[in-house]
């Protein structure tokens, strides 16, 4: 067999199964089964021709009339069908978005919360309560540092008075000890003196 034979062949099997195929898909579409166009298809094929017209059956248009109208009648409930799980969608993404809105405030509240410390009863950012800390801390090592060399000066006078003072119960001891010795000088003298007056007498 030479390949121009079996090309005709292959060629000839290709021709008879599309019309095979085509047959049937006609034949699968009637007035009371397959799509509409397929109805349609099968009404003009069926009907009787007139020179450039098709005489079609009332009876069939009637019957075209009622599938396309069920079919209409079923993409609207389909339709139907379809915005009402839209509308459903969109209720169940308003509250997502609701939730979502929720969630960044409770996180946003979280960050603040997370970001700031409670001082005499509000909120400050840790910045600036850090501020805040490290002055009172600053001002307070200020009111020590002065405190101490108050201190430390009070002291010092202090010690000064207490050597002065020190210095000055010495004299006075000292003073004392002297007018002692001078008063009983002068009353040994005045004794003296008095003696020599008796024993003139």
């Amino acid at each position: 067999m030479t390949n121009t034979n079996f090309a005709l062949i292959l060629f000839v099997l290709l021709i008879s199964t599309t019309s095979v195929f085509s047959q049937e898909e006609n034949t699968d579409a009637t007035l009371d089964q397959g799509p509409v166009a397929g109805q349609f298809d099968y009404a003009i094929e069926k009907s009787s021709k007139y020179q450039e017209f098709r005489v079609v059956r009332t009876a069939w248009l009637y019957k075209l009339k009622a599938n396309v109208l069920d079919s209409l009648a079923s993409q609207q409930t389909t339709i139907d069908q379809k915005i009402a799980n839209i509308d459903t969608l969109n209720q169940e993404i308003a509250s997502l978005n609701k939730q979502l809105e929720e969630t960044r405030k409770n996180l946003d509240t979280a960050i603040n919360q997370k970001n700031s410390l409670p001082f005499l009863g509000a909120e400050l950012p840790k910045s600036r309560y850090n501020s805040i800390m490290w002055g009172l801390v600053l001002v307070l090592a200020a009111g020590a540092a002065f405190l101490f060399l108050l201190f430390k000066r009070s002291h010092h006078v202090t010690a000064e008075m207490r050597e002065k003072y020190s210095d000055l119960e010495k004299e006075y001891d000292a003073h004392r000890k002297r007018a002692l010795e001078k008063e009983k000088n002068m009353a040994r003298q005045h004794l003296n003196e008095l003696n020599k007056l008796r024993g003139r007498d």
